[in-house]
């Protein structure tokens, strides 16, 4: 555990599992306590390591879009400075006002840009499965298929679960477990551009959460609330909406030159 004069701790492998205990199992804390458990993040705290005031998560693989947790502004705003290489920061709903203008000084502008990213979950039956003929649960003997695929790359306790379609042998739409707790498993989606609108991608996406749910844990689906196709495709299968997060983006001024 390392101290700083700003009582700005960085956490270490040890006190990974007990940051993920303390901010405790929902649909939108699944991501955080799966980088946590895996160890596949960096972190910075202010207070108790069992109670911390403030929580900054930061993932080995998506470096630019830093997670925050806690109830204090003020400590969050302390932190922030320790966080290198991020863009945009994840915020809890009760923070967006006060951390407004701390994000935006800490890039030296003023504008700001936001997107509202929704939690749903399925803690139902998909009623009129979705299938597709070219869409299929991937097995071990799909390896060549997915080996270039970085999500599926990650490190984790959990094996992935993986829906594809797949043409001419290639993967052109994916649906995946993305992050896992002992209760929730969140689910990335990803479709090529020439193959969208086919029913696809909700396909997969129905069958990765079927198997979920057959595990006994409950599907997540996170996306922008202006993500209309993936809104749909979470409606489609009956997700509902739990809860919401705000990006906060610091926008880089441009400076536009006087006309004579």
């Amino acid at each position: 555990m390392e101290y700083t004069s700003s009582h700005v701790r960085t956490a270490s492998a040890p006190d990974m599992p007990i940051l993920a205990a303390w901010i405790g199992e929902s649909p939108e804390t699944v991501i955080s306590h799966h980088l946590l458990t895996s160890r596949t993040c960096d972190a910075w705290y202010v207070g108790d390591i069992r109670q911390p005031r403030a929580l900054i998560i930061q993932a080995h693989g998506f470096p630019a879009e830093p997670i925050i947790h806690g109830h204090e502004p003020g400590d969050v705003a302390r932190i922030i400075p320790y966080v290198p290489d991020w863009e945009t920061f994840s915020t809890p709903l009760h923070m967006v006002s006060d951390l407004e203008r701390v994000v935006t000084a800490a890039r030296h502008t003023t504008s700001l840009r936001t997107i509202t990213d929704v939690y749903h979950v399925l803690d139902t039956p998909i009623v009129d499965m979705p299938s597709h003929e070219h869409v299929r649960l991937l097995t071990d003997d799909d390896a060549m298929l997915t080996m270039m695929i970085d999500e599926l790359q990650q490190t984790s306790a959990y094996k992935p679960i993986v829906a594809a379609a797949v043409l001419e042998g290639e993967i052109v739409s994916l649906a995946h477990t993305f992050a896992w707790s002992p209760l929730y498993v969140d689910l990335g989606v990803t479709t090529h551009e020439q193959f969208r609108n086919q029913g696809m991608a909700t396909a997969a996406a129905a069958l990765v959460a079927a198997e979920v749910q057959k595990r006994g844990r409950v599907p997540v689906w996170s996306t922008g609330v202006e993500n209309l196709p993936s809104m749909r495709i979470a409606q489609r299968l009956g997700f509902r909406e739990t809860s919401r997060r705000i990006y906060l983006i610091p926008v880089e001024e441009q400076n536009v030159p006087l006309s004579h």
